[in-house]
């Protein structure tokens, strides 16, 4: 089914070019364009039936933030995760989700704390995308507390950032089987046990306690961290 962009206002253009650019980089963040995989822009104008034009400015802007690269004369390719980058995010992450969450601790009400409890559940079911909107929701409304500004923005882009690295994190769960046409981990029991660990780090941000929360948060990443770079390695989950 075709992604259809259509504006009759005068601001039209640069409101296509920003919602091909917004779906383009969903895609690519969600996995649903897979690392690795090649493509043309007249294939995209067919796909969100636009003009190449948008398409093009799209993929300039992407080429920029190192998710897309220019094929000479064979089109392009969504740049595959290499293990410096992931490192990199992790490393970024997990400096930037300590500082939020001590922050969240020591200026936090106790009712914007609670607000963290919509968390302790999953969305019904083990749909990828469903789950990785779930857990970037998690991380950036625990970030979101933090009331420095600054860091708040400078968290959500690396958060935003993460869903492919936490597409195949999740995939790579042992036991979990997850066909990339629809997006279906097949164990439900692995993801419960990431909500769990969420759920720890919520109690122990309540529990007011500084060092169990950045044990917690740094025990949460690491795991996370080793799943995705065994996978990276893994050709059958990552291209």
């Amino acid at each position: 089914m075709p992604h259809v962009l259509a504006d009759k206002t005068p601001d039209a253009p640069r409101l296509i070019r920003d919602g091909i650019y917004d779906l383009i980089r969903d895609e690519i963040l969600s996995c649903t364009l897979v690392p690795g995989s090649q493509f043309h822009e007249q294939d995209l104008a067919q796909r969100y039936e636009v003009s190449k034009s948008p398409i093009r400015d799209a993929l300039l802007r992407l080429q920029e933030q190192n998710l897309v690269e220019v094929l000479p004369r064979r089109g392009y390719r969504v740049r595959p995760i290499s293990v410096a980058d992931a490192i990199e995010m992790y490393e970024m992450r997990l400096l930037y989700e300590r500082a939020c969450a001590a922050r969240v601790i020591e200026h936090a009400s106790d009712g914007e704390i609670a607000t963290l409890d919509a968390f302790r559940s999953s969305p019904a079911g083990t749909d990828m995308p469903a789950w990785i909107d779930y857990n970037r929701r998690f991380h950036i409304a625990l970030a979101s507390l933090c009331g420095n500004t600054r860091l708040i923005r400078a968290s959500v882009d690396v958060i935003e950032h993460f869903d492919r690295l936490t597409y195949v994190s999740v995939a790579a769960v042992s036991g979990t089987d997850v066909n990339v046409a629809d997006g279906k981990p097949g164990n439900a029991a692995g993801l419960q046990q990431f909500v769990a660990e969420h759920a720890a780090i919520i109690d122990a941000i309540k529990a007011r306690d500084k060092r169990l929360t950045a044990a917690l948060i740094k025990e949460h990443t690491e795991s996370s961290r080793k799943r995705t770079l065994d996978a990276i390695a893994n050709p059958a989950i990552v291209p």
